[in-house]
């Protein structure tokens, strides 16, 4: 989801250069395409059934496994596609590419060598601004500002707000955390979270978490206690979430994509990083990224302190505290 977010910007940049003289369709995984379904410049969005091919090989129905990778490579073919753009630069991204047939293909070189089914690749750039790959990627062909954009219906953020009403949430000037993400060494400690909700709570706040359906125990946990919280997770679909987000008055959360939609919809944002700092530098003035300068970090995928995660303990409740109320 994160990646999605910030590659959000290429479809615009496009349409801007071509004059909208282009027809632009977004391969996605399953789960995630009503992301892009209201994006004003993607005309087409191509789902992958990754989570079937997955289900087929580990239950070794392999024969129906091929069968169904061949049907998808023939579907793509059948889109004629002029130019393909590699955004995620792995493997898997660059065998979908070259699944499509499109003479021109686009993407960066890797570790796993997926730059040997690109046509035209590139080292990835190393900076500290927000999606500078996708940047990149995109001043290949344009020359257009580069701006995420995520897009809700006024449906969904009326869904959101009839939810927050429910709750007895004022629907303007609540903080969204959202605390949940994939990798262990990107989490918050717990004990933080509680101790900056009590913080904002005698601040007078009042705060939703946010998180999909394997977050709602945690959330529930999270929330227990609190008069001025509530747990959502789970109980909003994707895209509510990012209206709620769009909504909020502020946004704390770690290293994950709702927290990225912060930063898209220029909500004042706070962002914990610790192994992971793709960005310190948001363009948006009312955001902060908040990271431990130790020797250690960013450590990424292979933490070196023995599951301590010293970097997301050096980041405080009252670091993060103090950080909102410069926002605000």
């Amino acid at each position: 989801m994160g990646d999605i977010v910030m590659a959000s910007g290429l479809p615009s940049s496009l349409k801007q250069h071509f004059d909208n003289d282009v027809t632009i369709s977004w391969l996605v995984e399953s789960p995630y395409v009503s992301l892009l379904t209201q994006h004003p410049h993607v005309d087409n969005v191509i789902s992958w059934p990754k989570q079937e091919w997955r289900a087929l090989a580990k239950s070794r129905r392999y024969i129906t496994l091929l069968k169904a990778i061949w049907r998808f490579r023939r579907t793509l073919k059948c889109y004629n596609f002029e130019v393909v753009i590699d955004a995620q630069g792995l493997l898997k991204s660059a065998i979908l590419a070259w699944f499509t047939g499109a003479p021109k293909r686009v993407g960066f070189n890797s570790k796993e060598r997926s730059q040997w089914l690109i046509t035209e690749s590139f080292d990835k750039p190393l900076s500290n601004d927000i999606s500078s790959e996708y940047k990149f990627l995109a001043s290949q062909f344009s020359s257009a500002p580069y701006k995420l954009l995520i897009t809700t219906s006024e449906a969904q953020r009326a869904a959101v707000s009839a939810v927050l009403r429910r709750h007895n949430i004022d629907t303007s000037t609540y903080i969204g955390i959202a605390p949940f993400t994939t990798r262990p060494q990107k989490h918050w400690l717990k004990t933080y979270w509680h101790a900056l909700i009590e913080l904002l709570g005698n601040a007078g706040y009042q705060v939703i978490i946010l998180g999909g359906p394997a977050d709602k125990q945690q959330g529930l946990h999270m929330a227990e206690g609190f008069n001025h919280c509530i747990s959502l997770a789970g109980a909003l679909s994707l895209m509510e979430s990012a209206a709620a987000i769009e909504q909020c008055q502020a946004l704390i959360g770690v290293d994950t994509g709702l927290t990225h939609m912060g930063i898209a919809f220029e909500r004042p944002t706070v962002a914990i990083f610790g192994s992971t700092r793709p960005y310190t530098h948001t363009q948006n003035p009312l955001a902060r990224v908040l990271f431990a300068e130790l020797p250690c970090a960013p450590c990424k995928r292979r933490p070196t302190c023995n599951s301590r995660f010293d970097c997301m303990q050096e980041v405080t409740p009252q670091q993060v505290f103090s950080s909102l109320q410069a926002v605000l």
